[in-house]
């Protein structure tokens, strides 16, 4: 813990552990209340009966890492404003996702996104696409539990390994006895959690800085920080104007097109028609919670603007800048300090719950039930599946603990990879499908073609990111008002800091994080179309026709019905039987 902050007082340990145990009592609750309903419908996608505003809450939960919270106020307080803008590229995304992924999935009624490749390509692509997700969804999990841990961890008392074990713990325990409807539901209360303690730091930041928030502002400015148009064309450049929103559009669109555990929470309202109104609440919800988070950063950089305390080695990293700003404002306020660290770990709980039960579904759909249909020659009993994926949900966490906690023995850059990766997968998993959905005449070897180059290329170039290019764009820091004799600092007083402009990396490893997902969709485009004429032209493998239920529906614009085939385990069973002839 960093001297000269306050400790945690017991009222801030009772709001912590109160937040817990009521996720816990939530999860035991519905697992009572739906003992008598066994089946992986009703553990999965919570009978596909919920109601539309929690589900949008969960949606927000679920992509609503601690990571992002500590690390969006971290980028306002090193680079500035202009990442906000990324919000207006929101509208576009979720408006296209609820019009033409939603409606097509929620026709198809699949429980796992990559079944759809299946039955659009063969089951060689579906398993593949599943085989990355789970990767990605795994290492996401495990570091997206460590480092909050870690965080928090340098800036209280509390060790990193009562983090990880504890809260884990109590994920795992709601997660497998509640299910979906205990997850989302608890995602709703976590959510409150996240805005009740974002909204304490922002008017208490702000009330403690001389001036209010017009100071507040004065200061970001005087510094550069406040900036939203940057019209530059170049893609090299970090954050524009055009970056964040075409680029925003594309990489959000991994998660509310492509990704499993958002999906997933389509199938838990009763039709489309909901699923697309629940991701409006996210939509609504998400601009708040990223303006309200990007505030908190401008809070601390006002609040320490003639004393850098990344710089001046007070703290080691950005994660740390809002927890230690907690502490630092609030720690004589006892219970609210409690209550931040209830947020952070609210976000950690809710992406770690997605990522069992998005596992638990693609396992259990996309390899033991085919598995056990092709070896048995008959569906698996749903009561079975049932305890099966509760225990494939049990495994997941417990993994996810024990990854988490052997983090703390890689070095910075291994973990920057690792978090990087959800990223770079995102992209090939959104090229292949919608790759099926909008090219009719690509086939199969062309899918799958394109999804392995392109997820090697899209991680060949996120490595070769990490490990040549340095920042750019960070604004201006002084330390010349720092109280040396206070901190065991690392480094000597500085006067203003200029922002680092070096980038050591070739020139198109400077390529903008934000455009790594369209890398990957051309790839993903340009092989599937060119594959798929070279071998229907050669006549390489048998192609079947494709149904047009596995094509995008434009009717969605002047319809307000959509009717589409509805896929079960007995037409699986009907399509494996083919396959096996």
């Amino acid at each position: 813990m960093i001297p000269g902050l306050s400790k945690f007082h017991y009222a801030d340990y009772i709001v912590f552990v109160a937040m817990l145990i009521f996720s816990a009592v939530i999860g035991l609750a519905f697992g009572w209340l739906n003992r008598k309903k066994q089946s992986t419908k009703d553990f999965l996608l919570g009978g596909g009966d919920l109601k539309v505003f929690p589900v949008g809450i969960s949606i927000l939960a679920s992509f609503t890492s601690a990571i992002a919270i500590l690390g969006f106020s971290a980028e306002m307080y090193r680079y500035g404003t202009m990442y906000w803008m990324i919000t207006l590229s929101y509208p576009f995304t979720q408006g296209f996702a609820a019009l033409v992924f939603i409606p097509l999935f929620h026709g198809l009624k699949i429980t796992s996104a990559y079944q759809y490749l299946e039955l659009r390509f063969h089951k060689y692509v579906r398993t593949t696409a599943s085989i990355i997700f789970s990767f990605q969804m795994f290492l996401y999990m495990s570091v997206a539990l460590y480092t909050p841990a870690l965080a928090i961890e340098q800036v209280t008392d509390i060790s990193l390994v009562i983090s990880i074990v504890g809260t884990g713990a109590i994920c795992i325990l709601y997660t497998v006895i509640g299910g979906m409807k205990a997850t989302v539901w608890i995602d709703t209360f976590q959510v409150l959690i996240m805005f009740a303690g974002l909204i304490a730091v922002a008017i208490k930041g702000t009330l403690d800085i001389p001036g209010g928030f017009t100071e507040l502002i004065r200061r970001a400015d005087r510094s550069g920080r406040i900036e939203f148009f940057d019209f530059n064309p170049n893609p090299f450049v970090r954050h524009t104007f055009w970056t964040l929103f075409f680029g925003g559009f594309l990489t959000n669109l991994t998660v509310y097109g492509s990704n499993q555990g958002t999906i997933q929470r389509y199938l838990t309202v009763k039709n489309w028609q909901n699923a697309s109104k629940a991701l409006m609440i996210n939509l609504i919800g998400g601009i708040f919670l990223l303006t309200l988070t990007c505030f908190c950063g401008l809070v601390a950089y006002a609040k320490y603007y003639e004393c850098d305390i990344l710089g001046s080695g007070i703290i080691k990293r950005g994660e740390q800048l809002l927890p230690y700003l907690v502490m630092d404002i609030l720690g004589k306020l006892h219970g609210l300090p409690g209550l931040f660290v209830a947020t952070i770990y609210s976000a950690a709980l809710s992406t770690i719950s997605g990522g069992m039960n998005s596992l638990a579904a693609v396992c259990i759909t996309d390899f033991v039930k085919p598995i056990y249909l092709i070896t048995k020659g008959h569906a698996l009993n749903e009561k079975k599946a049932a305890y099966i994926t509760k225990g494939l949900a049990l495994l997941f966490g417990l993994g996810a603990i024990g990854l988490a906690y052997l983090c703390q023995f890689f070095g910075n850059t291994v973990l920057q990879l690792a978090l990087s990766i959800f990223g770079l997968l995102g992209g090939p998993l959104l090229g292949v499908i919608t790759l099926g959905m909008f090219f009719k005449k690509a086939n199969w070897v062309g899918a799958l073609t394109g999804l392995i180059v392109s997820t090697i290329a899209n991680i060949w170039l996120g490595i070769e990111g990490v490990l040549y290019s340095k920042p750019t764009g960070l604004k201006p820091v002084s330390t010349a008002g720092c109280n040396f004799t206070a901190f065991p600092v690392t480094q000597p007083p500085l006067t203003t800091v200029p922002a680092m402009e070096e980038d050591l990396g070739p020139v198109f490893y400077r390529m903008s994080y934000l455009y790594y997902s369209l890398f990957a969709c051309l790839i993903t485009y340009f092989l599937g179309v060119v594959v798929s004429f070279i071998v229907e032209k050669k006549k390489l493998v048998e192609i079947k026709p494709t149904s047009p239920e596995y094509l995008v529906n434009w009717k969605i614009w002047t319809n307000n019905r959509i009717v589409q085939t509805q896929i079960n385990d007995e037409d699986l069973e009907l399509e494996v039987k083919k396959i096996n002839l």
